[in-house]
Formats: C-alpha cells, structure tokens, sequence
C-alpha cells in the first residue's frame, strides 16, 4: 500500500491473514522487518498492516524537522487507516506499535477511538525523552549525519537498543537495526530522530483518554521505561493490563519474538472471546 499523507507518501507491506486488520508501526531506529521474526505468528489471527515511518523503508524522507511530530504522524495513521477501510475492510483496527508506533498508537486511540479497536503498545514510555536520553541523541546525530553508522554511533545505538547477549549472538537482529540506519538518506533520518525523540512530549494526557482494551508490554532492560511506570500508567487507565517480557531491552520483536507473540496473540483471542460474550450473554 501506498498512503498519501502531509509528511509525504507512506508505504506499508500487507501480508494476508483473517478479516480482522491489525496494523503494525515499528520503533525508531529500524524499519518495518523488525517485525519479520513475529509475522508469521500474528498473521494466524489478523490480516497484517507493516508501515514504514517516513524515512524507512519505502516511505518518503522527511524533509523538514517537525515540532509536533506525533500528532503529525497521527494524521498520517488516520490516513492508513482510511484507506485500509477502503481496500481491506471496514471499521477500526487493532494497533500494535513499538516504542515510535505506540506513541501513534496512544494518541491515535485517544483522538480517535472509532478507528482502533484495540492497542497494544511495546517499550513505549508514556513520559517525554528524558534528559540523559536527549544529550545522548542531540550529541550522536551530528556524528551520525558526518560519518553515518560507524564508530561511537554504531556501537552507542545497539548498546541502548539491544541486551549483551544479543550483541554477542545475534548478527541478523543487530542487522535489523544497522541496515535501516546505513542508508544514504542520513539527513533525512536524522530529521525523523529528532522530530520522534528531541521533540516528543509527555503522552500521559492521552493514555489516560484511551478507552479501547489496551496492553501496555514493558521490558526489564530499559531502564527509560520501567515495568513498575508502565503498570502505574495502565492502573489509571480505563480497560488496560500490564506485560513484562524478560532479557529484553528496546526490541522484544527481534530480542523475544515467541514470547512477544504469545502476547499478542493471547490478548487478540482474548478480545474475540469479549466480544463473542457480549453479543451471546447468558
């Protein structure tokens, strides 16, 4: 798919599965095959969405730094949406975003909850980037725009995105993350990072408006986004649960693909059955 938005055309890989559409936004820093090690797990219950962010992927470059950069891309998620109502199926969508893709996901379901019939959101911190995080970012895309991913940037980026042991052991996910971010258009992607990361704000007003099942799932690495914060943010939130995945750190897709889909997949089977319920009382 193609989607016409006002950052530029997205492009989203479909992968066909049942009627029900979920829609999959992937973190920062890597693109759309951050998903692969769980497609084959989550096309068994729905018919499946991968967008690349703009910048990734096929997506068009950003071209400007953008202040409200969530509430930009939520736009552009309303437009996907829109248009997978009109070449796939009516009504809402299940969301699943990583980090980038649940802070869409989050304001999305809050300003439109007719499009999202349920949200899941993976190591996606509700507060805005920390101050450390923000020195960390403001000092390496300079670098990053100069000499592209190399020295400092590499090793700096896959240690705050990735545990030890995947580091040590597994090439093809910490490829997942360099080969995104090896590409030609680094100022583009620099404009993305800073737009999704300088300038993300505090999303506690809109998960506090969010009223579709929601499953906020927390790593115990990531030490921005801690599993005692994510299950004090769900407990004041209308109808959301906790899950905590373990060795762990910003990419569970890649780091515990099985037990990320176990998850997912039990959450989604779990709201067919609620609404099953509901519709047949006793």
């Amino acid at each position: 798919m193609r989607i016409a938005t006002d950052l530029g055309w997205l492009d989203a890989r479909v992968v066909p599965g049942p009627p029900r559409v979920a829609v999959l936004w992937h973190s920062m820093f890597t693109d759309s095959r951050s998903w692969d090690r769980v497609v084959d797990d989550f096309r068994k219950q729905r018919t499946l969405v991968l967008v690349d962010g703009w910048s990734f992927g096929a997506s068009d470059d950003l071209d400007q730094l953008v202040d409200d950069f969530i509430e930009r891309c939520v736009q552009g998620a309303i437009a996907v949406v829109s248009q997978i109502q009109q070449e796939l199926a009516p009504g809402p969508v299940d969301w699943v975003g990583s980090a980038w893709g649940g802070h869409v996901g989050l304001q999305l379901a809050a300003v439109r909850p007719d499009l999202v019939r349920s949200l899941i959101t993976v190591s996606t911190p509700v507060q805005a980037a920390s101050a450390a995080l923000r020195r960390q970012v403001g000092m390496l895309l300079p670098v990053y725009r100069a000499i592209g991913m190399r020295g400092p940037v590499r090793q700096g980026l896959i240690d705050g995105m990735f545990t030890d042991l995947t580091r040590r052991t597994d090439p093809e996910a910490v490829d997942a993350l360099v080969a995104p971010m090896s590409r030609g258009n680094r100022a583009a992607i620099s404009r993305t990072v800073h737009s999704g990361v300088l300038n993300r704000t505090d999303l506690a007003w809109a998960a506090a408006r969010v009223t579709c099942p929601t499953l906020m799932i927390a790593t115990d690495d990531r030490g921005e986004w801690s599993p005692a914060e994510c299950a004090k943010t769900t407990a004041a939130m209308k109808d959301a649960r906790t899950a905590v995945l373990t060795g762990t750190r910003a990419l569970p897709s890649l780091e515990c693909p099985t037990e990320l889909a176990a998850l997912v997949t039990d959450f989604w089977a779990g709201q067919v059955t609620d609404e099953t319920a509901t519709l047949n009382p006793a």
